[in-house]
């Protein structure tokens, strides 16, 4: 199983997405009680915190983090470990019938690799609203600062890019319509 999940990359990546979800505990651990019992909770655009709501709610952003972690590795696994991944491809009938069995494995290469990406962006952007809560919370800071902006719009483009970069491994050759 491992082998096959490290021809998408080299599993001590993974160690990444695992200190991003452990940083995130552990702020909200070293902190929390020092945190004021009304602490924001919804941000407007600008990043100001528009709703604020229970201490414990602190821990919310974590456990998605944490569910956001088992969940990406778990299909990561199951995509890198299945026999024939045009199994799992969500593609028009035609089109997944007429992937050969190289683009079929280009995809499941390339669909690894984008979801260990997507799980170190959507952490990071996960344990840094975290930390900026706790640091707004404690009056340190008044509003998401521009790394909030500079991760979603990277989590935004990666997902773009793989939505386009699939289409494009699963064209036929001579295919000019994708």
């Amino acid at each position: 199983m491992w082998q096959k999940l490290s021809r998408c990359y080299p599993l001590q990546l993974e160690l990444i997405p695992l200190v991003l979800l452990i940083l995130a505990f552990y702020i909200v651990l070293s902190n929390y009680s020092l945190l004021p019992d009304s602490i924001p909770f919804h941000f407007d655009a600008q990043g100001n915190p528009d709703d604020w709501n229970s201490k414990e709610t602190i821990f919310l952003l974590p456990s998605i983090a944490a569910v956001v972690f088992v969940l990406l590795t778990s299909f990561n696994v199951w995509f890198a470990c299945t026999n024939d991944p045009r199994r799992l491809i969500n593609l028009p009938e035609k089109r997944k019938e007429a992937l050969t069995e190289a683009q079929a494995e280009m995809l499941r290469l390339f669909i690894g690799r984008c979801l260990f990406i997507l799980k170190i962006l959507i952490l990071g952007l996960l344990t840094y609203l975290t930390w900026q809560t706790v640091e707004i919370a404690m009056g340190n800071a008044s509003r998401l600062g521009s790394l909030f902006w500079l991760l979603t719009a990277a989590l935004v483009i990666f997902v773009v890019y793989m939505v386009w970069k699939s289409f494009r491994l699963t064209k036929a050759p001579g295919d000019v319509s994708a």
